[in-house]
């Protein structure tokens, strides 16, 4: 199978000989491991265990993506929570919201029958769950029905197999694509450990059962995140924590020394083990990387996002449009029957509403890109000041899938960028439409709308 992006093809085939390559010639990015024999051992190239990913599954992970995800030369950074979502709804998530940011969220089928009180997730349940990740822009990922030891076979497929069922069943507009390790004690999984080479996802069973039904895993390898538009050269990938508001604070060194390797960054936080100084030094971080991309040198994607990024090139799946910039005339959007027009200033082509003007839209399928997490970018300007809302919705029924956001802008002679993650749903939307509202009088400008993959 392949995936056509503008002039250029890509192919499981490809991916998988790259990713053949560098298992094995060991490639392992240096970073935090350690020098005992274990470590050394696991960093040893084995032609033993070659990496073996399910390609169905990476096929679709691939398409639904696009192809690779182009940043343009710039640094890419994802965020990620893990389980205890009662304080994540409370304190993480509104701040994911003010910041325009997405995050992976490591979800246990069990969570909330298991996770009980403040630090817990019974707040929650797993409806309220798929709402807040279609309407937020929220990955969600495998991880594990019960986050305990797994010393049997038995035990393994509980963990990974039967959770990634249940998950699926619980949250069915959503792709469970993504397979997150929990730290356990005991065997660990049999010695699986996490996975700390991508020779870990075939030598140990509990690998194997990840790679079976899932795209793609994170793990333990150490290392900044590659970027090369190839997934499998990020599969096993460690984070970085900031749950530790010290740890917060270097976030943006750690951007900055990944940026000079042509790299990316996935941070992680457990909201049950920040205090408000460490959330407050998390809404810092999240702060300057909102700044970071509105200045165009970061782009902040979703975990899986991550690992599709591409350094080095510029193409990115734009669900709304291939030639952006309203530079085919309305392209799809209903401009003219809506009382806006087309105006270019320096080179840009935006469109400006008129009198007695309406909302300005367009709709789009899905397809085969249904169940990907997606960047509404809007860049939007008034040199008089106004209120309008950006919607992404089911123009069918939008009561199964209704995004929207309130904008202020105030009188400026510049562009702003306007960002709103959502996830497309899976299943039950086959359309999406985009719309622009303004809810006061005054001028409103309108650069040509993107939902980017994310």
């Amino acid at each position: 199978m392949s995936v056509l992006i503008g002039s250029k093809s890509f192919s499981r085939r490809r991916f998988l000989q790259a990713g053949a390559v560098a298992a094995a010639s060991g490639a392992v990015a240096v970073g935090a491991g350690d020098g005992s024999s274990a470590a050394i051992a696991e960093r040893v190239p084995s032609q033993t265990y070659p990496f073996t990913p399910n390609g169905a599954l990476l096929d679709a992970f691939v398409a639904r993506r696009g192809g690779p995800i182009g940043t343009g030369g710039k640094v890419a950074v994802a965020f990620r929570c893990d389980h205890h979502l009662n304080r994540f709804q409370s304190k993480l998530l509104p701040l994911h919201r003010q910041y325009g940011i997405p995050v992976t969220v490591a979800a246990m089928s069990q969570m909330f029958d298991l996770e009980h009180g403040p630090n817990g997730s019974a707040n929650l349940s797993f409806s309220i769950l798929q709402k807040l990740a279609l309407e937020n822009g929220l990955e969600i990922a495998n991880h594990s029905s019960t986050h305990t030891d797994a010393p049997t076979a038995q035990r393994l497929r509980e963990e990974i197999v039967y959770s990634r069922t249940a998950l699926a069943k619980a949250l069915p507009k959503l792709p469970i694509e993504l397979f997150i390790p929990p730290g356990v004690a005991g065997t660990r999984y049999q010695g699986f450990a996490g996975g700390k080479s991508p020779a870990s996802f075939q030598k140990y069973l509990a690998g194997r059962l990840i790679t079976q039904e899932h795209a793609l895993s994170t793990g333990y390898v150490p290392g900044y995140w590659p970027m090369t538009g190839n997934p499998l050269d990020s599969m096993g990938n460690v984070h970085i924590v900031i749950e530790n508001a010290d740890y917060a604070r270097r976030g943006p060194s750690f951007v900055r020394a990944a940026a000079q390797q042509g790299r990316g960054v996935c941070f992680m936080y457990h909201p049950s083990l920040m205090d408000d100084a460490d959330i407050r030094a998390v809404e810092d971080l999240f702060a300057w990387c909102a700044r970071e991309r509105d200045q165009r040198r970061m782009e902040i994607l979703t975990t899986s996002g991550l690992m599709m990024s591409s350094f080095n090139s510029s193409s990115r799946h734009d669900l709304l449009s291939r030639m952006a910039g309203f530079k085919a005339g309305w392209n799809g959007w209903n401009g003219a029957a809506a009382k806006w027009a087309l105006y270019s200033e320096s080179g840009t082509t935006y469109a400006r509403r008129g009198a007695g003007s309406t909302a300005l839209y367009k709709d789009v399928s899905t397809g085969l890109y249904a169940g990907s997490a997606r960047q509404l970018l809007v860049s939007m300007r008034s040199t008089t000041g106004i209120r309008a809302k950006i919607e992404v919705l089911d123009p069918i029924a939008p009561g199964q899938f209704n995004v929207e956001k309130i904008i202020t802008l105030v009188p400026s002679a510049g562009f702003k960028p306007v960002h709103q993650y959502v996830v497309l749903p899976l299943v039950g939307s086959p359309m999406v439409r985009v719309r622009i509202s303004p809810l006061t009088g005054g001028e409103l400008n309108v650069q040509e709308p993107r939902l980017l993959a994310a």
